[in-house]
């Protein structure tokens, strides 16, 4: 298997002036934008399912999600 097929990838939750926004790592746009952070992270899990989520809380601050954590 090559690198990238082994590496885990990452979305980022982040809190967006719209509500909630779904990031890639380095993108500068969102990939998807929901109204609550709940559904950014269904959202997200729909995207990427076996992805680990970095959650931003209101304060800035992150949580780690992995595929297997309950929401």
């Amino acid at each position: 298997m090559q690198e990238e097929e082994m590496s885990q990838k990452e979305l980022f939750v982040v809190h967006h002036e719209s509500g909630w926004a779904v990031r890639r790592p380095d993108a500068q746009r969102s990939t998807a934008l929901a109204p609550t952070q709940a559904e950014a992270i269904e959202l997200a899990r729909e995207l990427e399912p076996r992805a680990i989520l970095h959650v931003q809380n209101r304060h800035g601050e992150f949580r780690r999600l992995t595929p297997f954590d309950p929401e």
